[in-house]
């Protein structure tokens, strides 16, 4: 699933939930602010139609490709402002943009890995999702040559959230890295105040 993250310490987040609540929720909120704009901007690049007529919505069923649906790839396109689970680095995120339908997911980054499409072996080829399955040897690269230019933002490479990600040029990343350092003081104020208020 294709995600841009905002790393921050998850440790804070869980002190500001505890001890500060109205920290968190004005955290939540401006985390919000920082990242809507880049999901709007992200759904404006989906094409109302199918960018080629044969992945175009079907009435039937035709093997397990998912047919092209701008709405299910704009509903898709949303942000998080929850802890994420650690990764395989052990990094967390507090806030994430995310394209999280399939169809979504093969739209932004279709071609990545295989410019020229996945490996072709037919029908009766080699069982399984890496390999191309179609009757046309040329089927993958065909589709990703009519798909938009990938572009290259610093979360990663894409069509759509990558796209809007490179597009505002930091403004969303310094407003959501604003707001947690906001937070953060304003946390570690209290947390003075409040040991000078035992002590005394």
């Amino acid at each position: 699933m294709p995600i841009v993250e905002i790393r921050g310490n998850s440790d804070l987040r869980k002190a500001l939930r505890k001890f500060t609540p109205d920290l968190d929720k004005q955290l939540t909120k401006e985390l919000g602010k920082a990242l809507r704009p880049v999901v709007n901007k992200a759904r404006g690049f989906v094409p109302a139609q199918s960018p080629m007529s044969h992945w175009a919505g079907r009435s039937f069923s035709e093997g397990y490709f998912p047919p092209y649906n701008a709405s299910i790839i704009q509903r898709g396109i949303t942000y998080s402002t929850a802890v994420s689970k650690p990764n395989r680095n052990g990094f967390t995120s507090l806030a994430r943009i995310i394209n999280k339908s399939n169809i979504g997911a093969i739209y932004e980054q279709a071609g990545i890995k295989n410019p020229k499409g996945q490996p072709w072996v037919g029908r009766n080829g080699v069982a399984g999702n890496r390999y191309s399955h179609s009757n046309n040897p040329k089927a993958g690269e065909q589709f990703i040559r009519n798909l938009p230019e990938i572009v290259s933002s610093l979360k990663g490479r894409g069509r759509l959230i990558y796209r809007a990600w490179r597009d505002s040029r930091g403004v969303a990343e310094g407003a959501a890295m604003a707001a947690i350092d906001k937070a953060t003081r304003e946390f570690y104020t209290r947390s003075k105040s409040q040991r000078f208020r035992k002590a005394a």
